[in-house]
């Protein structure tokens, strides 16, 4: 019999799949816990529809305002001390909120853990900085692509296995199942992953991170990314609470409501998941701006039409496309910022744009509202796929002015 011999993968490949492993298992646990929030806390007393919708907007908010400042402090303290040591913070803080969520009683509690969740959590941001810390330059793109993939499934498959769980279980038992989930990730990352032997020689000599922090802000291309990262989160947020509404309208039969807009949603995050991986190989292979600027010009262009459908299944085939552009989105803009500034300053670079995401996912909801209120809601969509457009005229003409490492990759020098 012929022996049949598997490939041996490289240090920064097994760090790299031991980091998507523990990453799916983390999105599972939290898209099928947190996605019920509204109606968890419906089950301690606050059951007004107008109150429930207030608390959990802010609820939302304060997450995100609390990741956005304690993101890029994270990211620089990972480029002195060690990225590992902040996915293992990362991961393991994520443990202590699912169960902590499980034992709370008042919105209030639920509150100042989501305040703690959003100061110490953020796994994607270390996950990718470790990433972006061990892979080889001509393979970055696809490393950080091959973890936008295992996000999106897991953000798919999240409330899919949580809403079962909910319906048969309850609340608290699912959130106490998320930290266990969370705990095997966390096991991974503590047996598995390991920091990049380029660690050694950054700890010799460490800079100031206020300085570090600067130097990025200082750089034109560098301000241009975390523009265009705070725009395209904000622009999508801002559908946030239009879409469920404008599917409610489209949607014929009113009893198959929920499952019509699971579906929409379900399909755009596996298109997601599969474009992900395939950016990540043509940026790798055509450069990064290329890749953006087909994948902003596509999702605007997709966009634009669902102003003026009426059927749920011309939604569905527009919102999979456009998922598919979407998802070429982050593992793209993620490569280009590491690689315009300095291995040193990667974990600081990421926090930056990950604090613009986080930005955006906050005030993009807060302008939808004002939205709906002074114009018809189906505009939205045109309105949003009207500034996808102005972010790819920006890639194509400005980002050549500001800096040849839109095109050719250049570094930062280090501090």
């Amino acid at each position: 019999m012929r022996k049949i011999s598997l490939p041996r993968l490289s240090p920064w490949e097994c760090n790299l799949w031991a980091i998507v492993w523990a990453e799916l298992f983390l999105f599972i646990a939290f898209q099928g816990a947190f996605v019920f929030m509204p109606y968890y806390v419906q089950t301690m007393g606050l059951t007004d529809p107008q109150k429930v919708g207030t608390w959990t907007g802010t609820y939302q908010a304060i997450g995100a305002f609390a990741f956005a400042i304690f993101t890029p402090i994270w990211g620089m303290l990972g480029d002195r001390y060690g990225r590992r040591l902040m996915l293992v913070r990362a991961v393991g803080a994520t443990v202590i909120v699912m169960s902590l969520t499980s034992f709370a009683r008042t919105p209030s509690e639920l509150l100042r853990i989501r305040v703690f969740q959003g100061c110490a959590t953020g796994s994607p941001s270390a996950a990718s900085a470790l990433i972006a810390g061990s892979a080889p330059k001509e393979r970055l793109a696809f490393g950080l692509g091959l973890l936008q993939t295992f996000i999106f499934i897991g953000s798919f498959l999240g409330p899919i296995i949580g809403g079962i769980l909910v319906d048969s279980l309850g609340y608290r038992t699912t959130f106490r199942l998320a930290a266990i989930l969370s705990s095997i990730a966390l096991l991974i990352v503590l047996t598995l992953v390991r920091d990049p032997k380029e660690r050694k020689t950054t700890r010799s000599s460490p800079e100031n991170p206020l300085k570090s922090l600067r130097a990025l802000l200082s750089y034109p291309a560098i301000l241009l990314i975390i523009g265009i990262a705070l725009s395209v989160n904000t622009a999508f947020s801002l559908l946030g609470p239009i879409l469920p509404l404008f599917i409610q309208e489209i949607v014929a039969d009113p009893d198959k409501l929920g499952t019509t807009a699971g579906t929409i949603n379900g399909i755009a995050f596996l298109a997601g998941a599969v474009s992900s991986l395939v950016a990540g190989r043509l940026s790798d292979r055509f450069g990064c701006r290329r890749t953006l600027i087909f994948c902003f010009l596509g999702m605007g262009l997709t966009c634009i039409p669902q102003s003026f459908i009426h059927t749920a299944t011309w939604l569905g085939i527009l919102q999979s496309i456009q998922g598919f552009f979407r998802g070429g989105i982050g593992p793209s803009l993620g490569a280009l910022i590491v690689k315009l500034a300095s291995k040193e300053k990667a974990g600081a670079a990421l926090g930056l744009m990950n604090s613009a995401y986080s930005i955006g996912f906050s005030l993009g909801p807060i302008l939808g509202a004002i939205f709906l209120t002074h114009f018809p809601l189906r505009a939205a969509f045109s309105l949003v796929g009207g500034i996808l457009l102005l972010i790819a005229f920006a890639l194509t003409f400005i980002g050549k002015t500001l800096s040849p490492g839109l095109t050719k990759s250049n570094q930062l020098p280090p501090a």
